[in-house]
């Protein structure tokens, strides 16, 4: 996902929130992107395992949309580093709302 596709769909997608993680979505091509603010982890050995986790949980997690095809963006809004049980969990709830809708 390119920083041009990335300001459209904060502009103009839906917002999810599930802790620790701030999803922005819309119907659209089937790109992926996922952000950690250097912000609240200034090591990038911390933001690269994050950015690692949710990735995996997402692989792992995305034929749960049943076949809908959304671009996402996933924001880490925690300020703590979560472990990768925590995550998982909270991208399956994010797209089984999205398949919900």
């Amino acid at each position: 996902m390119n920083e041009r596709q990335i300001l459209a769909l904060l502009k103009t997608g839906q917002v999810v929130f599930h802790y620790p993680l701030k999803v922005h979505f819309q119907e659209g091509g089937g790109d992926f992107g996922v952000s950690v603010p250097k912000r609240n982890f200034k090591r990038a050995v911390r933001r690269n395992l994050l950015k690692r986790r949710v990735r995996e949980a997402y692989r792992l997690n995305a034929g749960r949309l049943n076949g809908r095809i959304y671009d996402i963006f996933i924001y880490y809004i925690g300020k703590e580093v979560e472990d990768y049980e925590r995550i998982d969990k909270s991208v399956a709830q994010v797209l089984d709302d999205l398949a919900a809708r």
